[in-house]
């Protein structure tokens, strides 16, 4: 199990990159979950908490999204799916999204973006392109890593890879595990 901290860090992650997704930014896919016109509507229809309903709805759009992209594929790894157990995601489970911190405002450009995930993840590991895929799937492969990587590590790259989609036009960055 990760600790708090890097828990906290992987989901802030995968949040700016679901908020950067929606239809007031970079319009990777369709959702508004996390822009004014969704918090509006989610505020009618969660009465208690409807930032928390807002960001797991955002959540849930990204990584139905990464599967879409992904489907058929095994012993992979990508920013919503970081390990083959599962005991990332349920490790993940017991954080309160609302408590996490992401932009109210637009991402309009992978530049901004850019800045917000290297402000919460530092700089990402080395990586090289294996190749392009279908789905807009790019495999990448890291670069003079140790062979024990932490999930955390992973996970702020693949996070810094989908900087190389633009608007209209995700990047799904992925890790081909061998051998498992």
């Amino acid at each position: 199990m990760l600790d708090t901290v890097a828990n906290q860090t992987i989901l802030s992650l995968q949040l700016l990159i679901a908020r950067a997704a929606q239809k007031d930014s970079l319009k990777w896919w369709e959702d508004d979950s996390l822009t004014p016109s969704g918090k509006y509507l989610l505020e009618r229809l969660f009465f208690i908490d409807p930032d928390e309903a807002g960001r797991k709805l955002a959540l849930e759009a990204a990584r139905t999204r990464y599967q879409a992209a992904f489907e058929g594929s095994n012993n992979i790894l990508h920013l919503f799916h970081l390990d083959q157990t599962g005991e990332v995601e349920l490790s993940l489970q017991g954080i309160r999204l609302s408590t996490i911190s992401i932009p109210p405002e637009p991402i309009p450009s992978t530049d901004i973006l850019c800045r917000m995930l290297l402000e919460r993840a530092g700089s990402p590991l080395k990586y090289q392109v294996v190749g392009e895929r279908s789905n807009n799937r790019r495999e990448i492969r890291l670069i003079n890593t140790a062979s024990n990587l932490s999930v955390l590590a992973i996970a702020k790259t693949l996070a810094c890879a989908s900087l190389e989609g633009y608007p209209g036009k995700p990047i799904f960055p992925y890790i081909q595990q061998h051998g498992s």
